[in-house]
């Protein structure tokens, strides 16, 4: 309220304080503030019976991206039929995000972008956002509920800024409708990246005069924005159908969109400690593809086919482990007629673990995947251990879980674009797999790259490191006589203005003769990092930046 409507002449002026403000409570003071949809719903109601006219919802739906709330559609419809305009927050998880709020023809969707106009790691994208929405300034000083001053950060506060600037805009040309309005600002470009253009206050308004006029009349080839009133499900029925009254609320709440914290942690109670500030929405990590059951039935569906496809006794495996979840196993299974098996690998929860930890579930973007994920289970997690076991032989043995802990071999690299976060792991719409050697992650001795390398592959630091590693092979013919120490990560001034660049810094070390560092610079704009500058000698100027 204070960044919308504070005094000219306050500490921090407002950006429409001539413009008449309705405050309508959605949340309580609360570790976790939430609430339900149709709470939601029921304040743009209220809102839009006050005679607001622009609304700002500072705030994410979590749940079901694909889920249809008939009251909020109802709501949206009636505030688009007012002629009010919505600018909502894309929320703070970096991930690639739809659903019905940042669908619907009377939204306007808002992500965060820095002072240099590069989005914010841990701001949402997605095709509507890009489509239709803008980027506004999402950090920025503000008020403290306590009276003093703040520093903002996130979608919210970037909802909050689009929201003035409209307001602004709109109370200098107060004849125009939404629609109008609406189209002008989807005039706005270029459209043709994650993050869509910057609101710009002089490009609306030159929009408006290219529309409309300054006078008020419109142009004879005016193009519009169009939208149907009525929000549909993915079936294309009205959610007030017979199929729409069956579309599950219950795991829909409402949140703030948050501030500087993009964890997702659940419940929204941070647990990372803010320090999740470079989440980028995709991932680049380097672990272990394993498969379990989501449920018995699944797993006895497994046997099954086991039995059908006489798999099992041949079979030599870790007698710690449950037959059906044996990797070589469940291979053997998998494998044996891969076009009769293709249903049930299918339905196999599919996961990737990091140091035994696991982390993701893996959702494939194309079903020729599922080779992949199959052939990923005929290698042993662990070692073999040197010697024979019980007259067996070595490479046939796996090491007791006792024995083995923290030598999982992480050989897979997954590339995609990060989901939700549920109670299995998060969820990874899977772009890429490929196997990596361990040697690869060793290059000439240098045992510590695999402690390096450990990492979710979250970050831009993390997404950096893993692509080094598995990509990419120092030249190390410089440096002999050195012992490596170690590599750090550091933006790159280059990547100021042009995108996301990191420099990943190399350091060796002689007894004799001191330190010395090489770097290459790494593009991590986007899905799949490049390297942007050779190999070459780090020279420290004063800063880490």
């Amino acid at each position: 309220m204070g960044l919308l409507g504070a005094r000219a002449d306050a500490p921090i002026p407002g950006l429409c304080p001539g413009c008449a403000l309705i405050h309508i409570p959605l949340f309580v003071d609360a570790v976790s503030p939430s609430a339900r949809v149709d709470d939601l719903a029921a304040a743009i109601e209220g809102a839009v019976a006050a005679g607001a006219r622009v609304i700002n919802l500072s705030l994410a739906i979590l749940g079901g991206d694909s889920q249809i709330n008939p009251r909020l559609a109802a709501a949206l419809e009636a505030a688009e039929a007012s002629g009010a305009v919505l600018l909502v927050a894309a929320g703070n998880q970096g991930r690639r995000v739809t659903g019905q709020l940042l669908s619907h023809p009377a939204v306007i969707p808002v992500v965060a972008a820095d002072a240099a106009q590069i989005l914010l790691p841990d701001s949402n994208f997605g095709p509507e956002i890009t489509r239709r929405g803008v980027a506004a300034l999402g950090r920025m000083a503000g008020y403290a509920p306590d009276g003093g001053t703040t520093v903002m950060s996130g979608t919210s506060v970037a909802a909050a800024v689009a929201t003035g600037i409209l307001a602004q805009l709109w109370s200098e040309r107060p004849d125009i409708d939404a629609d109008t309005l609406r189209s002008a600002v989807a005039a706005l470009g270029p459209r043709d990246g994650a993050k869509p253009p910057m609101l710009d206050r002089n490009r609306v308004l030159a929009e408006l005069d290219r529309m409309v006029g300054a006078d008020g009349e419109a142009r004879t080839n005016d193009t519009r924005l169009q939208g149907a009133m009525t929000m549909t499900t993915g079936n294309g029925r009205s959610p007030t159908s017979a199929v729409g009254g069956l579309l599950s609320r219950s795991m829909q709440i409402v949140r703030p969109a948050g501030g500087d914290c993009g964890c997702g942690a659940p419940d929204g109670a941070c647990s990372c400690g803010g320090h999740h500030d470079t989440l980028s929405g995709f991932v680049y990590a380097i672990g272990t593809i394993e498969a379990d059951y989501p449920n018995i039935a699944i797993e006895r569906e497994m046997q099954l086919i086991a039995n059908h496809l006489s798999v099992g006794a041949e079979i030599e495996r870790d007698g710690s482990t449950k037959l059906t979840e044996d990797r070589n196993w469940q291979h053997a299974v998998l494998s044996k007629d891969r076009k009769l098996t293709r249903y049930i690998a299918r339905q196999l929860r599919w996961r990737l673990t990091i140091e035994d930890f696991p982390v993701f579930l893996l959702n494939p973007n194309d079903p020729g995947y599922f080779d992949d994920l199959i052939d990923a289970l005929a290698r042993p997690k662990y070692p073999a251990k040197a010697e024979s076991r019980r007259g067996k032989s070595a490479a046939k043995q796996a090491i007791p879980i006792a024995e083995h802990a923290g030598l999982a071999e992480d050989l897979d690299v997954v590339v995609g674009v990060v989901g939700p976060r549920t109670p299995d792991g998060i969820v990874i719409s899977l772009d890429q797999i490929f196997q990596v050697d361990r040697n690869q992650l060793i290059p000439d001795g240098l045992k510590y790259f695999p402690q390096i390398a450990d990492s979710h592959g979250l970050t831009d630091e993390d997404r950096a490191y893993n692509f080094l590693f598995a990509r990419y092979r120092p030249p190390l013919g410089e440096i002999d006589d050195y012992k490596f120490m170690g590599m750090r990560i550091v933006p790159s001034r280059l990547g100021s203005d042009t995108g996301r660049i990191v420099r990943a810094i190399y350091t060796f070390r002689n007894p004799a003769a001191g330190e010395r560092e090489f770097f290459v610079r790494v593009d991590v704009t986007h899905e799949f990092p490049m390297i942007v500058s050779p190999w070459q000698p780090y020279l420290e100027r004063g800063g880490r930046l």
